[in-house]
């Protein structure tokens, strides 16, 4: 039985030698020399893992290269240790980051604090000096306080701009686990969380020209049990490349689950948004597909598409339900059709 070792656990030999397959790779393809990437693509050059090879794959076909989110979620679920994967790092550095400034902010306090009780004290006992060298005391010890002082200021400025550093950096890396978490990576493009994510986003903004498409493929249940699911999943990839090509500037799209996807178009009126959602249900309609792995020819395949334009003060979830409302409608009008309000 052959065991698979994990890029972690490979000699210095085999890795210096997989390290010179995947160096080339990387150059040829312009990757940039990440940690993440040269993790994904020392595995690669491995081909200890079939999956990881047919993402990245994928990804290429679909980017030309590979993005820098695509190799961070690679990297997550097939080279991190499970014990890693769920660790709340940006939680303990913010949680570090904040005793940092508490501390800070208390050394400043009581040194301003103590200064300022001195300076009372020269105040009060100023009016009692009556000889030169007693105000020359007093003027040298409220000088050495304020130098105290000026140094304190100058620490604490300092560990506010490193602090603002260290958010800038959590925000960036909060905002790259947003993306992860937000991709579908059975096709690449956004899953049902980055959907709405955008849909909430996009109609506070919107002016009755926020079109939703719901997009579902007819039948799949049925190419699922006649060809195997495998078969399911490979045409769900193939629709999503479809509808890719398709996508307006101004689009956005995004799968949601099973066959169904949906398409915002931003800036569109419900007449133009109608015009392509027949041309999607017709391009679907004549593809002619063939199942890679065995190469038989699939029925014909069909879309069924629920239109809705953002109306007024509507909710996010209004427009959602009534573009679903419509899909129902395409469903038991047939199917392979549009449906959307005349």
């Amino acid at each position: 039985m052959a065991v698979e070792v994990p890029m972690f656990q490979q000699n210095t030999k085999q890795a210096n030698k997989l390290m010179r397959s995947a160096i080339p790779l990387m150059v040829k393809l312009d990757i940039p020399p990440t940690p993440f990437n040269y993790g994904i693509w020392y595995e690669y050059a491995s081909n200890n893992n079939p999956k990881l090879n047919q993402l990245v794959d994928r990804a290429l076909r679909r980017f030309g290269s590979l993005p820098a989110f695509v190799s961070k979620e690679l990297f997550t679920e097939f080279l991190l240790p499970e014990e890693f994967q769920h660790a709340d790092a940006q939680g303990a550095r913010l949680k570090s980051l904040t005793s940092s400034l508490e501390t800070n902010t208390a050394d400043i306090s009581k040194d301003i604090n103590i200064f300022h009780s001195n300076l009372q004290k020269a105040k009060d006992s100023i009016y009692d000096a009556s000889t030169p060298s007693q105000i020359e005391q007093f003027a040298s010890t409220l000088e050495k306080g304020a130098f105290q002082v000026n140094q304190a200021i100058e620490r604490f400025g300092r560990s506010l701009v490193s602090a603002q550093d260290e958010l800038a950096s959590l925000r960036a890396e909060l905002s790259d686990v947003k993306k992860n978490t937000e991709l579908d990576v059975m096709t690449l493009l956004a899953n049902e969380k980055g959907f709405e994510r955008t849909l909430f986003s996009l109609v506070p903004y919107a002016e009755d020209d926020l079109t939703l498409l719901l997009i579902d493929i007819d039948n799949l249940a049925g190419v699922n049990q006649e060809y195997g699911k495998k078969a399911g999943t490979s045409l769900i990839r193939y629709i999503s490349k479809v509808l890719l090509g398709m996508l307006p500037e101004t689009g956005f799209i995004a799968r949601l689950e099973g066959g169904r996807f949906a398409m915002l178009l931003s800036e569109t009126e419900l007449s133009v948004a109608a015009q392509l959602a027949e041309s999607i249900r017709h391009e679907v309609s004549i593809q002619k597909i063939r199942y890679k792995n065995t190469k038989v020819l699939l029925r014909q395949v069909t879309v069924s598409i629920g239109v809705a334009t953002l109306f007024g003060d509507e909710s996010p979830k209004e427009l959602v339900d009534r573009s679903q409302h419509y899909l129902v409608y395409a469903k038991r009008s047939g199917k392979n059709c549009i449906a959307h309000h005349e």
